[in-house]
């Protein structure tokens, strides 16, 4: 195995007028390693007739390095990893100068870092040649851009994560803090609860709730309605007025008015955002199924993540995309355990996953299955092993078929 140089020139280096010459017209490739700021690429033909490595600075001289390819006039195809959303704009600016782009796997990159010259490193002027390799083999395919629909869905569900995720937090430490200076509140009101969100955002500290008791007794009856009762209320003012907790200076006063306002920002967007979300998976009725089967909140989580299972040729596809299938490391005598691969979205496996709990919970046929399957020391395999069943079925409910228990799971009678 010949010992590889990767020379890579600037951008200001490179003569395009010889390039193009030399390209004669003929069809390229440009893989492109992405990165925050500084870009390598390695333009080259099919036959590596013509080959050019070169690097610049993102985005200070993409126009130049567009404007440089534009000038070659020939059929131009751009190789690039799928890696978050550092690629997005030069991707989208190679679309508007009419190149085909293709993906390739930044998995598949990282495993081949040896293959080619036998030395285990790979950095980023490595890259684009592993890339470019890589795709003459065929291993790349073309990038297949989010329509609208999928966008809007993509967006929201980040904002429903954003404001999720940061409202659990919060909640950890409103009880962290009210532990401290109002610890008999937590067994009377829930840290979801909108009259304990209330109450502090409008009080912030038992000692004040105790000297505005009458006020604060009219307001947590307007704030509980119905929910709340009398006894509740009477309940709270007295464990305000006796508490054990160390009483609050202003500063603390102001951080729990300040937790307690955020928390309800949190939760109001979050509503917003799940209600958007539904809006546009009850809109199509392809999802009718599929929304039955898993909720309205998951399905718009597998839609917006790209996994729509009407886009998949088979279940078995739309089960590996979700990173399901089992993968396995045996050698020699050693027999490795079969885990799934965790490849792709780990959200989408999370809410998958819940959704597996409430169909053991709800379903008699699963819960069946689970309690004959379940080994009391390892429950969580057997829940993956449903998981694993209900992610197979959804492909089937995607194109309109309903979800039957019996055909997934086999139950003795």
């Amino acid at each position: 195995m010949k010992k590889h140089n990767y020379r890579a020139k600037k951008v200001n280096d490179i003569n395009w007028s010889l390039v193009k010459e030399n390209l004669a017209g003929g069809a390229a490739v440009l893989a492109v390693d992405i990165a925050k700021e500084k870009q390598y690429a390695l333009l080259s033909t099919m036959d590596n007739s013509v080959s050019e490595l070169w690097y610049w600075n993102h985005p200070e001289q993409t126009r130049e390095v567009l404007a440089g390819l534009e000038s070659l006039r020939c059929p131009l195809t751009v190789v690039m990893e799928s890696t978050s959303t550092y690629g997005d704009a030069m991707r989208y600016q190679f679309r508007r100068s009419g190149f085909d782009v293709d993906q390739i796997s930044a998995k598949r990159v990282f495993d081949a870092r040896e293959i080619y010259d036998g030395v285990p490193s790979l950095h980023d002027a490595k890259s684009v040649t592993v890339i470019m390799r890589l795709h003459r083999e065929g291993l790349s395919k073309p990038w297949r851009e989010s329509n609208a629909n999928e966008r809007n869905l993509d967006a929201l569900r980040r904002e429903f994560d954003l404001h999720q995720s940061q409202y659990l937090r919060n909640q950890n430490r409103l009880e962290a803090y009210l532990s401290r200076h109002w610890p008999e509140v937590l067994s009377l009101l829930s840290l979801d609860s909108v009259t304990l969100e209330s109450l502090l955002i409008n009080y912030g500290t038992p000692e004040r709730i105790t000297r505005q008791a009458q006020e604060v007794e009219q307001k947590m009856r307007a704030w509980g309605k119905s929910q709340l009762k009398d006894d509740k209320i009477e309940r709270v003012l007295r464990s305000a007025a006796a508490t054990l907790g160390q009483p609050c200076l202003d500063t603390e006063r102001h951080y729990l008015q300040a937790l307690a306002e955020e928390m309800r920002h949190n939760r109001q967007q979050c509503a917003y955002a799940k209600q958007a979300l539904e809006a546009i998976v009850n809109a199509d009725d392809g999802l009718k199924e599929l929304r039955l089967s898993i909720g309205l909140v998951t399905t718009a989580i597998l839609l917006s993540c790209r996994l729509d299972p009407r886009n998949y040729a088979n279940a078995h596809s739309f089960h590996k995309a979700l990173g399901l299938n089992l993968k396995e490391k045996s050698s020699g005598r050693y027999q490795g355990q079969l885990k799934i691969t965790k490849r792709g979205c780990s959200m989408v496996r999370r809410y998958l996953y819940f959704a597996a709990l409430r169909l053991i919970k709800n379903d008699p046929v699963a819960k069946a299955w689970y309690q004959a399957k379940v080994d009391a020391r390892f429950k969580n395999k057997t829940v993956i092993a449903v998981m694993c069943k209900l992610a197979k079925a959804l492909w089937y409910l995607g194109r309109g078929e309903r979800f039957d228990a019996r055909k997934l799971f086999t139950v003795a009678v």
